[in-house]
């Protein structure tokens, strides 16, 4: 509790935090296998779940943006090694990063 109550009074000293922004939030929702197996089926459940909150991932006032929320799913590497060599390029067994950027619309 002194680790939070330290790290709090640094946000507030260097005005990150302010007492004026709290606001309640929509939450988290998982869905699990409980048996710890891969499932297309907890992955079909989960944009089930998503789209049960539209407000949260969808759309905002404007119509146009959304608050990123969605998914988070486990891809396989060999699914990307299989991406570098159609392109005609060899996986040299480095490290894979894989980056998301979304635009805006027009």
């Amino acid at each position: 509790m002194n680790n939070y109550k330290k790290n709090f009074d640094l946000l507030k000293k260097n005005h990150v935090y302010s007492e004026d922004m709290e606001h309640d939030a929509c939450g988290v929702g998982i869905i699990v296998s409980t048996e710890g197996k891969k499932s297309r089926k907890v992955v079909e459940y989960g944009i089930e779940a998503l789209k049960a909150v539209w407000h949260r991932g969808a759309v905002d006032a404007d119509g146009k943006t959304g608050d990123g929320a969605g998914i988070h799913v486990e891809i396989p590497k060999d699914f990307f090694i299989e991406k570098i060599e159609v392109t005609g390029h060899t996986y040299d067994n480095s490290e894979i990063c894989v980056g998301m950027i979304f635009f805006t619309k027009k």
